[in-house]
């Protein structure tokens, strides 16, 4: 009695799970995002460990970190959600890439704003004396929230992209294409 060779999984097996290009698509801007975003943590991490002393940062320290985070905040609202209205009659095709073109892009500015108060705060860990690292707590959690709210690719992001795309009367199909809702 011989052995037959196992058969060869297809695509229709629902045994394998095969990513919809809406997944796929998904999955690449989340991974970028996160890999942009979770820089800020590396970073972190490694000045804590290179100098753990941690004296308290003088006002002005404070104060430069604040005002970073604040002004990412505002420019991360202001100017990270800003697309151009899509024309009318765009075939579906050519709008939805536009649209993914355009999504993929502003996650990564917006990440990038949120990421700047803790890059901030890390050169003034350097700069100002005393040298401490203790403006990276300052600036983290408030990084890790912009992050979070306006970085990281979700449903309410997209939607916030597709009114700006969608703002001439011309449908995006970005949330479709990102796997959001159903198309």
């Amino acid at each position: 009695m011989s052995e037959s060779p196992a058969p060869s999984p297809s695509p229709s097996d629902p045994t394998r799970p095969v990513p919809s290009g809406a997944l796929g698509t998904l999955r690449t801007i989340q991974m970028v995002s996160g890999m942009v975003g979770i820089g800020a943590l590396m970073l972190s991490a490694v000045r804590i460990l290179v100098d753990p002393a941690a004296p308290m940062p003088s006002w002005p320290a404070v104060a430069v970190v604040l005002v970073v985070l604040v002004g990412s905040a505002v420019l991360v609202r202001r100017v990270g959600y800003t697309v151009p209205a899509l024309p009318q009659g765009l075939p579906r095709e050519n709008a939805e890439t536009t649209s993914l073109r355009y999504f993929t892009s502003t996650t990564i500015l917006r990440t990038a704003f949120a990421e700047a108060p803790v890059l901030v705060a890390f050169a003034v860990s350097f700069v100002f004396t005393p040298h401490t690292w203790v403006t990276l707590l300052i600036a983290l959690p408030g990084g890790l929230a912009l992050f979070w709210l306006h970085g990281w690719p979700s449903p309410r992001t997209a939607a916030a992209v597709e009114a700006g795309l969608e703002a001439e009367g011309a449908e995006s199909y970005l949330s479709e294409a990102l796997g959001f809702r159903a198309g």
